[in-house]
């Protein structure tokens, strides 16, 4: 038996499918591939995935991460791959796999390009001052539905504008997480600016070196 990590993009319609969701729908998938995979044992046996970093629901993707475990060692690989890809919808697509990889505790930033409808330069301007603050004091809910104060600006590791798009890297992994809507929804708060649709997309997982994660 030996663990398996692939790698795959989650883009147009299943961005609005949550992680709950998308669990059951990998469990599906991977039945339906007929690839040899081992479930847990006791009373409620189910087939084991680990995924890398969960994604928020409307968020799109091009670098996910999922881990399970073959219980036939002999079992290409590559068989593996074509077999996902074989059965999966048009939005979902599977372009790596390995045997093995880091720790997932290893994880420590996360990748993102925001994309918004229009960019009014005042705009623009407003958001490279506000990113450019020492401090940036802002509410978090965290897990028990509980507010607590934190400062953004340690949790971001780079930014860059480049005109209706923001790029992003922020910290994440099983430790810490920061949600680039929560840096948004406190530039349009506290700065007064008019909120502005925009879309998100995660581009890449980084290990805590900032190298890319796998």
């Amino acid at each position: 038996m030996k663990n398996v990590r692939v790698f795959y993009k989650k883009v147009g319609r299943l961005k609005f499918v949550s992680h709950l969701d998308m669990s059951r729908f990998m469990s599906r998938l991977i039945t339906k591939a007929q690839i040899p995979v081992w479930y847990t044992e006791g009373f409620n046996q189910h087939l084991y995935m680990n995924f890398a970093l969960p994604l928020s629901l409307g968020f799109e993707s091009l670098y996910e991460i999922m881990e399970f475990r073959l219980t036939d060692d002999d079992f290409p690989l590559k068989n593996c791959l074509d077999a996902l890809n074989r059965v999966c919808p048009d939005d979902i697509s599977f372009f790596g796999i390995s045997e093995g990889g880091s720790n997932m505790k290893e994880i420590g930033f996360a990748k993102f390009e925001l994309i918004f409808d229009e960019m009014p330069q005042n705009t623009e301007k407003a958001l490279k001052e506000f990113l450019s603050k020492d401090s940036i004091i802002c509410l978090k809910k965290g897990k028990k539905g509980k507010f607590k104060e934190i400062d953004l600006i340690p949790k971001i590791k780079e930014w860059s504008t480049s005109g209706n798009k923001l790029s992003l890297t922020l910290i994440a992994g099983t430790d810490d997480n920061l949600n680039p809507s929560l840096v948004l929804s406190a530039f349009f708060e506290q700065t007064g600016t008019e909120p502005i649709y925009y879309s998100v997309t995660r581009t890449e997982i980084l290990n805590k070196d900032g190298k890319l994660f796998s």
